[in-house]
């Protein structure tokens, strides 16, 4: 069974963060385990994926990383991804986002739900994942993370479409 790590802040070989060698090793090696860009995206084959992640979380909190974690199986990603809605070129949409989460219960939210600077819309929230656009009309994009972190009061981590859509073409090439 193929799963992924969706760890949040993790920027490989930067201060805090392990180095790819150290996260692929933390589940299981490369015979098992395959880090995706350096994003913190880790594809991993297990016959018992809830165990491997645990031991691997283990292991990395041991090398001092704390940052959240999302553990989703493949299939989960991929149904998030083809529920996504395309976007209207018309709309000057900066980036499609996908965002996973856990969280116990959703809050009473009317969709789309624009955040108060206007760079974010969340264009559909399940209860393990959301699909939102942003806008950079500045410098700075609109933040997602954030956003949804405010709304669902849950760590968040965020890809774009375009990055969950690499690693799923991916995946289906082979993890190794």
């Amino acid at each position: 069974m193929i799963t992924v790590a969706l760890f949040r802040n993790l920027n490989l070989g930067h201060p805090g963060s392990p180095t790819g060698d150290e996260l692929v090793d933390a589940f299981g090696g490369p015979a098992a385990a395959r880090s995706f860009q350096s994003n913190g995206t880790v594809a991993f084959e297990s016959i018992d994926p809830e165990k491997t992640s645990a031991e691997a979380i283990l292991k990395l909190r041991a090398t001092g990383y704390q940052q959240p974690v999302v553990i989703r199986a493949l299939e989960q990603i991929r149904s998030a991804v083809e529920d996504v809605p395309p976007v209207d070129p018309g709309e000057g949409v900066y980036r499609s986002m996908i965002s996973f989460y856990d969280v116990r219960q959703l809050p009473a939210v009317r969709l789309p739900f624009r955040s108060p600077d206007g760079l974010v819309e969340i264009r559909a929230l399940e209860p393990d994942y959301a699909h939102s656009v942003c806008w950079k009309p500045r410098q700075t994009a609109g933040n997602v993370t954030g956003g949804l972190e405010q709304l669902l009061s849950v760590p968040v981590t965020t890809r774009t479409l375009a990055t969950i859509q690499r690693l799923l073409g991916t995946i289906s090439a082979g993890i190794h």
